[in-house]
């Protein structure tokens, strides 16, 4: 599965789509997938993500799922533990000449991420597991998948 492309008058936009297998450096160094580095050229976020994965956004999608946040009630408590575990761990992250990002130390232990990762690409960013970790979970996702698309109406 690759790169999926999608036409909208006349403009071209890509979704994040595929898995690909990567090493960590000795410095906590990802490299992008070469195909996806041109949508981080503004920049990255790297963050906590659902279950026990790193999210990566390019710098204008972290900006609109935080916009989006912003417009739900300060006061309601899920919102406010959502921030605290999105925002408070998240990491600017631009990419290097050779598109690697630094991941930093506290977000590869929170993923259990040492020398190899598995990075996932989920529509609107990319997810960077730890290789059994990810198994795991895709193992989950296999069994589970048919009620899931019967409670989605597909």
């Amino acid at each position: 599965m690759g790169n999926h492309l999608l036409r909208s008058e006349g403009s071209v936009e890509s979704i994040f789509a595929g898995e690909f297998a990567h090493q960590l450096d000795e410095k906590g160094r990802l490299a992008i997938p070469a195909k996806f580095r041109p949508r981080f050229k503004e920049g990255a976020v790297v963050t906590r993500w659902d279950p026990e994965c790193l999210a990566l956004f390019p710098a204008p999608e972290w900006e609109s799922l935080n916009a989006a946040i912003a417009t739900r009630p300060r006061t309601d408590p899920a919102v406010v533990r959502f921030q605290r575990f999105l925002v408070a761990s998240a990491h600017e992250a631009d990419p290097d000449g050779q598109g690697r990002i630094v991941i930093p130390q506290h977000l590869r232990d929170w993923a259990g991420l040492t020398d190899e990762a598995v990075v996932v690409g989920v529509s609107r960013n990319l997810e960077v597991w730890q290789p059994v970790r990810w198994r795991t979970h895709l193992g989950e996702v296999e069994r589970s998948i048919g009620e899931t698309l019967k409670d989605l109406g597909i």
